[in-house]
């Protein structure tokens, strides 16, 4: 995808980051699931290698797992999502898991104390789906006072046009839009 424009405006900078990893739970990425994202397996390697690299930086990893939902995701999706799909992907030991009931990773959980705790800066953010989950997290901590990064090749989306228009309206008023081998090499 093409950010030129955008990423002259606002260029790639980590001062304390934090990576987020939205939803990579089996809800998504078992096939047998109703919710499963065709590909979703194409961003499992490149999540695994940012985590690695923030871990061995000594920067957080922080896990949301969706369960459950608010009135208004079960009004709007007619279904909540069960305990049993809840279960993460990525799984380690030094991550920080979460659970949400919502898009938004902040409402209603202690992500933003967490944050605010380990002096987070900016907020780097991976996962599933970009133009809900992702892109609600995205909104709710640029108006929190945290930079935002979204890395292109770590999110993933029931189709393109979804994910191209969140990343395209994100990089426009709220994200820097980055990928793998851009924030890897920032990392070092």
């Amino acid at each position: 995808m093409f950010f030129f424009k955008e990423k002259e405006k606002h260029k790639l900078s980590l001062n304390k980051p934090a990576l987020l990893i939205i939803d990579m739970q089996n809800y998504f990425y078992d096939k047998n699931s109703k919710a499963y994202l065709p590909g979703i397996e194409r961003i499992y390697e490149n999540i695994q290698k940012l985590k690695n690299a923030f871990l061995s930086n000594g920067f957080l990893v922080i896990c949301t797992l969706h369960v459950g939902g608010t009135k208004m995701m079960e009004k709007w999706w007619r279904n909540i999502v069960e305990d049993e799909w809840g279960l993460p992907i990525i799984r380690d030991k030094q991550c920080i898991y979460i659970k949400k009931n919502t898009y938004d990773a902040f409402y209603n959980t202690s992500l933003e104390n967490l944050l605010r705790d380990n002096e987070i800066t900016e907020v780097v953010i991976t996962g599933v789906m970009t133009h809900l989950c992702c892109e609600t997290t995205a909104r709710s901590a640029f108006v929190r006072g945290f930079n935002v990064v979204m890395v292109e090749d770590a999110l993933w989306d029931k189709n393109e046009f979804y994910h191209f228009n969140s990343l395209k309206s994100l990089a426009h008023g709220f994200s820097v839009i980055t990928n793998l081998e851009e924030l890897l090499c920032k990392l070092e």
